[in-house]
């Protein structure tokens, strides 16, 4: 396979950045990097580097990366990129599956880890791809070209995923390297004012790129209306994405969409569907009024449990219904819930949509 390009400010900082990044602290330590790969099976190496801040990036200290090359020493073809933001994102980077995925398609895995902010940020990372980040990572794609002797690195096309802050990094990267991300993958995703999905507006060449969006119906942090608004800003110029709902979850738990996502990516990364194909998906929601906080004790997370409202005080909505039509003309009662590249996704997709609930798992 050969991938081508076809709230107030203070406490949305406060809710989105500690309800997302304190579950994982412990585990994303990475030790310092070295010139010599941790190889963990003859096909599968591991590869470190650090990329310093420029005087005038928003960025505290040198950003952290890591990459997995699971093609031995055949040539990489493009690069699944997992930012740091919660043990969902370090599930997703560690998984099975998603490993095998990205073997059977010659990817590299790359974890950027959490890379802070040096302004008034409460100690989180500025989501603006053109105060640094954007730089960095590029940067840490030619480091790690030289290292691990994957010169294809250095211009590989990329595909994107994030969760809460670093979902709205992932779908602001589009529109900064449209010439290099080909799939954007936003879950929960939300941040602080002003730099939340709420004034994201892509150009008509990011709005061509993919992306699948996934939101929890129950989410007190992001919510649904917010990232939903953003979803139909751009699949009404005709984008080619998709809307996914998992009914009764909180600000988590990513990982139950694991399978419908490596689907999708087939579709459009592997395959290059397009919008001539397929199906589209509708909707019927009704306000969430899931409460409480399911599989926590004391103390009890507060972002973490289920919410009627977001951050904001928007109203969160669930799934009641679902209907895929060959045509973009909803069924009365429904809303747009964006392409369904193919006819076994679409089957997959309208299942995991209408679930009454998915499993909710604390981390620990």
């Amino acid at each position: 396979m050969s991938i081508l390009a076809p709230g107030s400010r203070n406490f949305a900082i406060s809710t989105l950045y500690l309800a997302t990044i304190f579950t994982a602290t412990g585990a994303l330590q990475a030790p310092a990097p070295t010139e010599a790969p941790r190889t963990t099976s003859e096909q599968v190496a591991t590869f470190e580097t650090l990329v310093a801040p420029r005087g005038e990036e928003d960025i505290a200290e040198a950003c952290r990366y890591e990459i997995t090359v699971t093609a031995g020493s055949g040539r990489i073809n493009g690069v699944l990129v997992i930012f740091e933001r919660s043990l969902g994102t370090l599930q997703y980077y560690r998984d099975a599956e998603v490993r095998a995925f990205a073997r059977r398609h010659h990817l590299a895995l790359l974890f950027p880890f959490h890379c802070r902010s040096k302004s008034e940020t409460g100690g989180d990372m500025n989501v603006n791809p053109n105060r640094g980040l954007g730089r960095t990572l590029f940067a840490a794609l030619a480091q790690l070209a030289e290292r691990s002797g994957h010169p294809e690195l250095a211009s590989a096309k990329l595909i994107l995923l994030g969760f809460s802050g670093t979902g709205s990094l992932v779908a602001r990267m589009t529109e900064y390297a449209p010439d290099r991300v080909i799939a954007s993958i936003p879950t929960h995703a939300g941040h602080f004012d002003p730099v939340g999905m709420d004034t994201l507006t892509l150009s008509q060449e990011a709005t061509s790129i993919p992306q699948l969006i996934l939101v929890g119906s129950a989410d007190a942090v992001s919510g649904t209306q917010r990232p939903y608004d953003y979803f139909r800003r751009h699949f009404d110029r005709g984008a080619p994405w998709t809307f996914v709902v998992q009914n009764r979850v909180p600000h988590c738990c990513i990982l139950n969409a694991k399978a419908l996502v490596l689907e999708w990516l087939d579709a459009v990364v592997v395959r290059r569907l397009t919008r001539a194909t397929g199906r589209y998906g509708f909707i019927a929601i009704e306000p969430t009024d899931a409460t409480g906080c399911p599989g926590q004790t004391t103390p009890v997370r507060a972002s973490l449990c289920l919410g009627s409202k977001d951050d904001w005080g928007g109203q969160n909505w669930s799934v009641s219904s679902a209907s895929v039509e060959k045509h973009l003309v909803a069924p009365q009662g429904m809303i747009a819930a964006g392409w369904l590249p193919t006819d076994a996704f679409a089957d997959h997709w309208r299942s995991f949509i209408t679930e009454f609930h998915h499993p909710v798992t604390m981390p620990p």
